[in-house]
């Protein structure tokens, strides 16, 4: 139950590394109405003992700037960051639930120029489980490259990016269930996610992975190529509402061991355009379901691609 807060433009805590909850737990930090905190490396909740930790940036200008990389939730739970009210933080990578001690670390970013730059990566659930992230209200989050479920142990963490205006831009790859299983994301209510090459189920251990686009002028869009099951088993991707989802090329279970992977488009409006669009390239029993007046666009389409593509399904 320590508290710090740094307000007003021109205030400023410069540190080497800043940790807010070594081994505590209910400390805070506030930076509010341009008030800046500069730092190499951050972390928020680090040993297992370091749990409800908060750190808030709030206001225009108001800043937290990590030289390195900010872990929320090391090897604590329960730690929260929440960007507002134009605020910003700015590091070099992040681990949001780095251990696989580390759950139901949560961090908010909301309403409109409220930024989160992560620089190079961003893992929400590198090891840990049930951390979550949400976008809202026109907030963005910008990174390389991002994950949902990194590690083999990482399951249920979820990413929620919902309202017109929020977004969350992946500038090379998003792969939700990277290694992990039962991860998610959620993009509603006119929200948009942008990613070069994107991925739900991407290793073999990686499995029951979902991905939900629901709502009128909600996107995901990709770049280049969209693979739900790469190699992984039971991932899910579901259009609906008017959502759209849009990739250079889809494929649904690629890999030799994928398997049971589905993608479900429902709904009039719901849209999914490829130039191509594979189900079954290796794998098996794999399905694409087109229901209730949904669509799916291509200018190639394939149902069993490779020879020991088997029991793959397409339902119109």
């Amino acid at each position: 139950n320590n508290a710090v807060l740094v307000t007003g433009a021109g205030s400023l805590w410069p540190n080497t590394s800043l940790t807010v909850g070594d081994y505590g737990s209910g400390n805070r930090l506030t930076i509010s109405d341009g008030g800046t905190v500069a730092d190499s490396y951050g972390c928020v909740g680090d040993e297992k003992s370091a749990s409800n930790n908060v750190v808030m940036v709030t206001g225009a200008n108001s800043l937290w700037t990590n030289r390195s990389y900010l872990s929320v939730g090391d090897y604590g739970s329960g730690n929260r960051l929440t960007i507002s009210g134009g605020g910003t933080v700015a590091n070099n990578g992040c681990y949001l639930g780095d251990t696989h001690y580390a759950s139901n670390n949560v961090v908010l970013v909301s309403g409109a120029d409220s930024l989160w730059d992560n620089g190079s990566w961003l893992r929400v659930g590198n090891q840990g489980s049930c951390n979550g992230l949400t976008i809202s209200n026109g907030g963005a989050v910008a990174n390389d490259s991002g994950f949902v479920g990194y590690g083999g142990l990482a399951s249920s963490n979820a990413v929620l990016v919902t309202g017109a205006g929020s977004l969350w831009n992946n500038r090379t790859n998003l792969s939700v269930g990277d290694s992990g299983s039962w991860n998610r994301l959620t993009i509603s209510d006119g929200a948009t996610v942008a990613s070069g090459n994107a991925y739900v189920g991407q290793d073999s251990r990686a499995s029951n992975n979902a991905v939900l686009v629901t709502g009128a002028s909600s996107l995901w869009t990709n770049r280049n190529d969209l693979h739900v099951g790469c190699f992984g088993s039971g991932n899910r991707l579901t259009i609906t509402n008017g959502g759209m989802v849009k990739s250079e090329n889809g494929y649904v279970g690629c890999g030799s061991n994928a398997s049971d992977n589905a993608v479900l488009v429902t709904g009039a409006g719901s849209l999914w355009p490829n130039t191509s669009l594979t189900v079954g390239g290796d794998g098996w029993g794999n399905r694409v379901t087109i229901s209730d007046g949904g669509t799916v666009a291509d200018t190639y389409g394939c149902v069993g691609d490779e020879k020991s593509a088997s029991n793959n399904v397409v339902m119109v």
